[in-house]
């Protein structure tokens, strides 16, 4: 069986990434990768974001700033990314949230911001990809407001336990897996993957974040997502192959993707 992984969730254009990408993202697909969702941080990266998505077969953009960024932003901002939203190669609005651990914007800016990116994914009809970090309790509730107005979402780099896991799965959420439910000590994150719905479990890299075990303390990629499935695969009692599927269909229905459309210029 082919192996076909998504990452749904990279930062190709961070000067981490950037200087090699090519090679970056060669190695991406010898390992499977053929789906790559290259998230927005700010109204620059958006940009950025997009025109490598317009550049590499395979990828995907999507638009929006951070919670780090919502200080700087100003009014006429977001319409100022309406021109990119356009682009069919912008599937979401993210990444967007709360962060309440480096707090480098005061709360209630990141509170206001992420209302105001929630409401313009809304009428965009565009699903959202969701930060939280030490902010779960806050940012399920201003989901929760925001529910009746969102087609969907991805709760990115999921976390959380399985009781906020529910929470979110409640909203129609899609939960992400990214490298830290392979290190060690992640054995109740690990157990939300085993519990999960599988038709509702991503997997991403958030690279240069965040790696999987066999490469902690490195640069993170694309192509390392396979270890992150694996585990994944392995907590549910699939195989690899299982899994990979799965989770290449579920990105594709979460993001509104067709597999013809990703293929055909590979």
């Amino acid at each position: 069986m082919t192996i076909r992984l998504a990452d749904t969730h990279a930062h190709l254009d961070l000067p981490e990434i950037a200087p090699d990408r090519d090679a970056v993202l060669d190695r991406a697909r010898t390992a499977g990768v053929e789906l790559i969702i290259n998230v927005g941080i700010g109204l620059e990266n958006s940009r950025q974001a997009l025109a490598t998505a317009r550049r590499y077969p395979g990828l995907r953009a999507t638009i929006g700033v951070h919670p780090h960024g919502a200080a700087a932003l100003k009014d006429g901002d977001l319409e100022a990314l309406a021109p990119l939203a356009a682009d069919p190669l912008v599937v979401a609005v993210g990444e967007i949230g709360l962060d309440f651990y480096r707090r480098r914007s005061p709360e209630e800016t990141q509170k206001r911001w992420f209302r105001k990116q929630l409401e313009w994914a809304g009428a965009l009809q565009k699903i959202v990809v969701i930060h939280t970090r030490e902010a779960t309790a806050a940012t399920l509730k201003v989901l929760q407001e925001a529910r009746a107005q969102l087609p969907g979402g991805v709760m990115h780099c999921f976390s959380g336990n399985w009781q906020e896991a529910q929470s979110f799965l409640d909203l129609g959420f899609y939960l992400s897996f990214a490298g830290p439910v392979t290190y060690p000590k992640a054995e109740a994150l690990r157990e939300v993957a085993r519990k999960m719905p599988l038709d509702r479990i991503l997997v991403e890299t958030d690279c240069p974040y965040l790696p999987p075990q066999p490469w902690r303390g490195k640069r993170n990629e694309p192509a390392y997502v396979a270890a992150t499935a694996r585990q994944v695969a392995e907590v549910r009692g699939l195989s690899l192959e299982e899994l990979a599927r799965a989770t290449w269909e579920n990105s594709l229905r979460a993001f509104g993707l067709k597999e013809q459309d990703i293929l055909k210029d590979m």
